[in-house]
């Protein structure tokens, strides 16, 4: 007696692959330059041959991507991503001091890590800033401001970050398409745990410590 094999194909699953399928097509057809319709079959043929022979490890799909507040995502991104250029550009041109720098702790409390990763890369485009460390556990990422010599350009970063956290909530993890998976995966506890400094200057006198903004309490 032949038996039956029952194969239950997640949505997500499917969609998530599909979308790599087209993002390979569209990037061989980049390559070779013309929009041909053999171009682009050819281009379909070698990302399913890439995504069989060549498969990325599997990340479990948890949230559900929204097209329009992902749209609005990349409108927000790019507009910090002018304005912060522009800032860093008259930083570097102002007939005063430099700026005080420091490294500045803001919560990124991301569910999947490969949004937060996302989340991570998109401060890292911005100017004035780069991403030092990310605390996995306690969710919270260590930034280095150009500008955070003054309370308004510390509560200027805070509420950047806040706001690029809420938009990827928005565009992948809304709690109503959160689905766990048993595969998820959880990041180890570091040895010193997951408390530290929210604040440390680059000078030799430390600065008082900065709190996290009411948003996030």
């Amino acid at each position: 007696m032949a038996r039956r094999f029952k194969v239950r194909l997640d949505p997500r699953v499917v969609g998530s692959r599909v979308f790599m399928m087209l993002w390979l097509t569209v990037a061989w057809v980049m390559l070779w330059g013309p929009v041909e319709v053999g171009t682009i079959v050819a281009g379909v043929l070698v990302a399913i041959v890439v995504m069989v022979l060549l498969p990325l490890p599997r990340v479990p799909v948890e949230g559900l991507l929204r097209p329009v507040s992902t749209a609005w995502l990349v409108v927000v991104v790019a507009y910090y991503l002018v304005r912060s250029s522009i800032t860093v550009a008259w930083l570097s041109v102002r007939p005063q001091a430099p700026p005080r720098s420091a490294v500045l702790r803001a919560p990124m409390r991301l569910k999947s890590d490969f949004t937060l990763a996302l989340a991570v890369n998109t401060l890292n485009l911005m100017p004035g800033g780069i991403v030092v460390r990310v605390d996995p556990v306690a969710r919270y990422v260590y930034v280095h401001v150009l500008d955070a010599g003054s309370p308004e350009a510390v509560e200027r970063f805070r509420r950047q970050t806040a706001h690029v956290e809420q938009l990827y909530v928005r565009a992948f993890e809304r709690p109503e398409d959160w689905r766990p998976s048993p595969q998820h995966y959880c990041a180890p506890a570091e040895e010193y745990g997951t408390s530290g400094p929210e604040r440390v200057d680059d000078r030799d006198r430390p600065p008082e410590p900065v709190r996290d903004s009411e948003e996030h309490r």
